[in-house]
């Protein structure tokens, strides 16, 4: 499968630091955004870690070989599925236990949503309220859904989706890598077609540019994911900043 690819990350207009990470390795077939939290930088480590950790996982158990472990016996998944979900798995235990041995890293965790193009269908993984959208022709899809206590709040439909990002609530997530020694990992395969284009983004982006603007966004580029990436990350910005914005986009070619 032929990809294209571009990424742009900032710190925004309020945080002096970007606590964000991406991961974009097409010769692995892994591409990832994370979104860390944690005091005195802690973030920033926890999301860099858990991309590095997943980055060596994968590209230690490729799609030709055989899944370390089953990552639920319960359930029948593909291979790159497996693969992915143990490489989110790893990273977990990494940042767990880096938190576990420095008092400066105590309490630090990162979300992370990846796709893993190990297959000719890809596997999309997440933790945390990172996220994933589909676009194809003039239809944007939210593929995953938000680890977060006002996602469940919509999902239960106490709130419609266009006040999730102004709940005060909103920084709450129900998930996240490094909080305990393992993790549930939502995972699924995505059918793709030539000319899809897949948005990996944090919330930083999320919570200021809506869907449409997401979508017209993009469509307005024409193909110039650079600039599609770079014109997002300025959006954000115009609308306050108020998070580390990172935007993934990768074209089926």
């Amino acid at each position: 499968m032929k990809l294209r690819y571009a990424v742009a990350s900032d710190p925004g207009r309020v945080r002096k630091n970007n606590e964000d990470a991406f991961l974009a390795d097409p010769a692995v077939g892994i591409f990832a955004v994370a979104d860390g939290m944690g005091g005195h930088a802690a973030g920033e480590v926890a999301s860099r870690m858990a991309l590095n950790a997943l980055q060596e996982a994968l590209a230690k158990s490729g799609p030709s070989k055989e899944a370390g472990f089953s990552p639920d016996p319960t359930a029948v998944l593909s291979l790159p599925s497996s693969l992915l979900v143990n490489g989110i798995r790893s990273a977990n235990q990494a940042v767990f236990q880096a938190s576990m041995e420095k008092e400066e890293y105590r309490g630090m965790g990162t979300t992370v949503v990846a796709v893993y193009f190990g297959d000719s269908i890809p596997a999309v993984a997440h933790v945390g309220d990172s996220r994933l959208y589909r676009i194809r022709g003039q239809k944007l899809e939210q593929i995953t859904e938000d680890h977060s206590l006002v996602w469940e709040q919509y999902r239960q439909g106490l709130i419609p989706k266009e006040a999730l990002s102004g709940s005060p609530m909103k920084n709450i997530v129900t998930r996240a890598l490094g909080m305990e020694l393992t993790v549930d990992v939502d995972v699924q395969e995505l059918e793709v077609k030539e000319r899809d284009q897949l948005l990996l983004c944090s919330d930083g982006l999320s919570d200021l540019v809506p869907d449409e603007e997401l979508l017209r966004t993009v469509g307005e580029a024409s193909g110039d994911l650079n600039q599609a990436c770079h014109r997002l990350v300025q959006m954000a910005n115009q609308r306050g900043g108020k998070d580390n914005i990172t935007v993934l986009l990768i074209r089926i070619e």
